[in-house]
């Protein structure tokens, strides 16, 4: 029978219903939702209009007569679009790789090519002598900090702003000391997809507070609660007359200190990174706090006495130290599972937290010319799925979301992410000094901490000699070689 018109449509809107239905059979076995964007070259079907020539039997006349076709054209695939993304080999590097497929799946015209350079002590330079070059690819990764700053200004990335507002990208999902942590110049120069709150995380024995029946730390503590509770549980187990079990143990280097900072209210810097602010009433403080502990207290160990903290923690020496959630992580999947952790003790009167944003962000460079697909990529690595997925598979941290360190999935097997993400919706953003020599300016602090805790100078002095030392710093000129920034990571 011949197929008419209207047959031939209704056949063809059957045959689309059964794919929709093979799709959406499809969907349901995926193990990871995400937004799908599926962009589709859908077969037209045209009518076309031809002259038929016929030969009229038993007459000598030639008819033309028009005769309709129904006549199918497919329309040649659309060439892909290859992302370079030049980048580090890391956790969230081979989780990325890992999800090129589903993004490619979602942007069938977009292709993602790995570039993976070095590990974090290389990475800058290298990226410096690509640009150099001219061979960078479309996205870089970098920390929050003094690298992102000096890319700005060498002109090696650009910012995302009109590309988020030409997408209509809603960015009030994500971490706002994440985002804020990228902004330089007063425009956006990385899209966050992880990120943390620092070493404000207090770690502990739960089996030490049993054995003289303490209660554990919790979310309402102050660092009046972590002295007294620090001070029962200093002891000396062996009666040789020594300190052989600390309550906890003071570590104040930076970069890692920086939430003891913020937790006093404290700054290294002025805004514009013009000038050092340490030797105020905020930075004192903070600075005879930590002296406190060791010298009046003795309920932490003095340098000398230190030999290291984590090992110190772990031979349960200590029974509490300010560290990372990555460290905690960690020490549990080292099958140290009674090792516990709660977000570190506010400040006694202010009851401010001490939080830094920290983490990691897709920058765009400067020839990129698929700005859209590299943002798209960018914007699907930063949604709530990628960071839970990211997490629940040993890669990195839950992400740049609060959706996803607040995801059931999260919480029950760590319920401390749900005091992280409400701390990393306020945390502090590093304040860089204006010429960038972030690196000297730490190690005029840190160079500095040992004798106070040592107790060779006094917390006013040790404010003063930083102030001075890194005034002398900022008169220098501007930084031109940041491979040596410390990894904040």
């Amino acid at each position: 029978m011949p197929l008419t018109r209207r047959g031939f449509l209704h056949k063809m809107a059957s045959l689309g219903l059964g794919a929709c239905a093979l799709v959406l059979s499809a969907c349901k076995q995926q193990v990871i939702e995400i937004e799908k964007v599926v962009e589709k070259e859908v077969t037209k079907v045209i009518k076309e209009v031809v002259r038929e020539t016929v030969i009229v039997e038993g007459t000598p006349q030639i008819v033309e007569k028009t005769v309709e076709k129904l006549v199918t054209v497919t329309p040649a695939p659309k060439p892909k679009v290859v992302v370079v993304a030049d980048v580090m080999g890391y956790g969230w590097t081979q989780f990325a790789m890992l999800m090129s497929p589903a993004f490619e799946e979602l942007f069938p015209n977009v292709a993602m090519r790995w570039q993976v350079l070095s590990d974090w002590g290389e990475y800058p330079a290298r990226v410096a002598s690509l640009a150099a070059s001219d061979q960078l690819g479309d996205l870089l990764e970098s920390p929050p900090g003094a690298l992102l700053a000096w890319w700005t200004q060498k002109g090696i990335i650009r910012p995302f702003d009109d590309v988020i507002a030409a997408d209509g990208f809603d960015t009030s999902g994500l971490f706002k000391s994440a985002m804020q942590s990228c902004v330089q110049q007063g425009n956006q120069m990385g899209l966050p997809f992880l990120c943390h709150t620092g070493e404000n995380v207090l770690l502990y024995h739960p089996r030490l507070f049993d054995e003289v029946g303490l209660p554990y730390p919790n979310a309402e503590w102050t660092l009046s609660d972590l002295s007294k509770t620090a001070a029962a549980l200093t002891t000396d187990r062996d009666g040789d007359g020594k300190t052989d079990q600390f309550g906890y143990s003071v570590r104040y280097s930076l970069p890692g200190a920086y939430p003891m900072l913020s937790l006093f209210g404290a700054v290294l810097f002025s805004q514009d990174g013009r000038r050092c602010l340490i030797n105020s009433e905020n930075g004192v403080a903070c600075l005879h706090w930590a002296q406190e502990q060791i010298r009046e207290h003795q309920l932490a160990p003095d340098m000398a006495e230190a030999r290291g903290h984590l090992e110190m923690f772990l031979n349960r020496e200590l029974a509490m130290l300010r560290h990372s959630f990555r460290t905690l992580v960690d020490m549990r999947r080292a099958n140290n599972s009674e090792i516990s952790g709660v977000l570190f003790p506010r400040h006694p009167t202010t009851g401010k937290v001490g939080a830094f944003a920290a983490g990691m962000a897709y920058c765009l460079t400067q020839r990129s010319r698929v700005a859209g697909e590299a943002f798209q990529w960018a914007k699907f690595m930063s949604s709530r799925e990628m960071g839970v997925q990211m997490f629940l598979g040993g890669f990195a941290d839950p992400g740049c979301r609060a959706a996803s360190w607040k995801d059931a999935r999260i919480l029950e097997r760590y319920p401390i992410c749900a005091q992280i993400a409400s701390a990393a919706e306020v945390a502090d953003v590093e304040r860089l000094p204006a010429n960038l020599r972030i690196s000297e300016s730490l190690e005029a602090w840190n160079g500095r901490i040992a004798p106070l805790l040592l107790g060779e100078i006094t917390p006013e002095e040790c404010a003063k000699q930083i102030e001075k030392h890194i005034s002398q710093i900022l008169a220098q000129p501007m930084e031109e070689d940041v491979t040596t920034t410390p990894d904040t990571r």
